[in-house]
């Protein structure tokens, strides 16, 4: 994570997907308990090798169960610190906090405003009331080892989506190198495998992972030729509209452009509809703007969907587990990831729908 930004820039910060491929019906739903195994190897059913751009695990990827009995949540606290005012938070953290008060559970919600100093005392804060579950979207964990010692010691169940992996967390996240090979290969498609494409991307972990990904699947497309632009803290989309035009200026040929972000995304399509350009512009992440973007029949062709408010139902259910005394699901220490969703005009969401496709979760072991 980046130290604290402006709100608008920060919604870049915030990056996943989740999903419970076990349960479409909603954050008040309740489940059995889970299985003492809760891994499924690779290939077959729910195991990797599926199509990644339709919510399927990739190949190494071993399939995690994730199920727990909401019922749990009757009498207890729970406290969730949550980055920013942004969809990028609120889609993980706002069905999170509607699946534990529709079970029981009295709620702590904090928004740090972008700013990550502030969570020292918020954890605090937690540890010494003795709340019984801790919540984190996308705020950076540097330097809070000892308060989640603390937690681990106290039997607290600690779950995060794109807050890092530090020891002691459940973390859950996207994978974004994945996302960024989805994208990759509609774009390499769409353009027939060859043309100029303009990446506009920032200085983030999440997107240079997303990056990443693209690139190798261009690596095997030596006709596409590739120019990365963009600023170090430029998530917004007036910072991405700035270097797309400049991009275009340079090459008014530029078959496709990339945002490495929702927003960065946007206002590349802002800049290659006032230039009269025909690039065609894609992004990554699932948020509203980017459907209504896809909906408008302009510039924006697609994004991957993310599925935030799958996982946060999916949080809701393994602190749950956690609290009833069984382990975490999965392999303790390694990423839970959830899969994605290629969105296009072809399955893009109605106005105020999500993106419905049923998640899986996996880890790479």
């Amino acid at each position: 994570m980046l130290a604290a930004i402006s709100i608008a820039s920060v919604a870049a910060l915030v990056l996943g997907a989740c999903g419970d491929d076990d349960d479409e019906g909603g954050a008040a739903a309740t489940t059995a308990a889970p299985a003492p195994d809760t891994t499924a190897a690779a290939g077959g059913g729910g195991g990797g090798g599926g199509d990644t751009a339709k919510g399927g695990i990739p190949e190494g990827g071993t399939e995690v169960t994730i199920s727990g009995d909401l019922a749990t949540w009757k009498g207890k606290t729970a406290g969730i610190a949550n980055l920013a005012p942004v969809p990028g938070a609120e889609r993980w953290s706002k069905p999170l906090q509607a699946c534990l008060e529709a079970n029981g559970a009295t709620v702590d919600y904090q928004d740090v405003g972008g700013d990550p100093t502030k969570l020292t005392a918020i954890l605090e804060g937690w540890l010494n009331a003795g709340t019984n579950a801790v919540f984190n979207i996308g705020i950076d964990m540097s330097g809070q080892d000892s308060l989640i010692a603390g937690f681990t010691e106290a039997k607290v169940p600690f779950v995060t989506w794109g807050a890092g992996n530090p020891a002691g967390v459940v973390a859950l996240d996207a994978n974004q190198e994945e996302d960024g090979r989805i994208i990759g290969q509609w774009v390499a498609d769409e353009i027939g495998g060859a043309g100029a494409v303009v990446l506009v991307n920032a200085n983030n972990p999440a997107l240079q992972s997303r990056e990443a990904g693209i690139k190798e699947v261009f690596a095997n497309y030596p006709d596409i030729e590739l120019t990365v632009v963009g600023e170090a803290l430029g998530f917004s989309e007036e910072s991405a509209q700035k270097s797309t035009e400049a991009a275009l200026q340079a090459n008014p040929e530029v078959k496709a452009v990339i945002g490495g972000f929702g927003s960065l995304g946007l206002g590349a399509a802002t800049a290659v509809e006032a230039a009269g350009s025909d690039a065609i512009v894609a992004s990554m992440n699932g948020d509203p703007d980017e459907y209504a973007a896809i909906r408008a029949g302009g510039a924006f062709k697609a994004t991957v969907a993310d599925g935030h408010e799958f996982g946060g139902e999916a949080a809701c259910k393994i602190a749950a587990d956690m609290l009833a005394g069984n382990p975490q699901p999965g392999t303790p220490g390694v990423p839970i990831f959830a899969t994605s969703v290629l969105v296009t005009a072809d399955n893009v969401p109605a106005e105020g729908e999500i993106e419905s496709t049923p998640r899986k979760f996996y880890q790479l072991l």
